[in-house]
């Protein structure tokens, strides 16, 4: 298929993984960063905060989300393509599964953490020129006061 597949503490459609997380570092001025699953890092997109700029703005509409960060969900529907034949349902299923996993995780580790009924589009088509790439939702993260 081209891509490696792979195990990650969430299930995904064949392995596929075809959803990438993108943090907004606000300490960095509001730079984004991709989750690098492979080396557990987080690789700056240079990119990203003008692209996503809009984006943070729409956000702000609907939560105050300072001093916390933005979570977004982006997709690679080709990926999941490859395999199946309605790729569709399945990397929504795959963005609901991880989208959950992190409510979890936020919930244990006593922070907030909201989805804003957001997909991150049309903002997110702009984020490459070589894959098609579509939003599938957008999440605040913060401390409790």
């Amino acid at each position: 298929m081209g891509f490696s597949l792979q195990q990650r503490p969430v299930p995904s459609a064949g392995a596929i993984h075809p959803v990438h997380l993108l943090v907004q570092l606000p300490l960095e001025g509001g730079q984004w960063a991709r989750y690098n699953s492979m080396t557990h890092a987080l690789d700056v997109l240079g990119h990203a905060s003008t692209v996503l700029h809009g984006l943070c703005e729409e956000a702000g509409q609907v939560i105050r989300t300072e001093p916390g960060s933005l979570l977004l969900f982006v997709a690679e529907p080709a990926m999941t393509a490859a395999k199946y034949e309605n790729p569709c349902s399945l990397v929504w299923r795959d963005a609901g599964v991880m989208q959950g996993a992190l409510a979890i995780a936020a919930e244990a580790l006593a922070l907030n953490y909201c989805l804003l009924g957001i997909t991150g589009d049309p903002w997110v088509g702009r984020l490459s020129e070589q894959c098609h790439l579509v939003g599938v939702g957008l999440a605040a993260l913060g401390a409790r006061p």
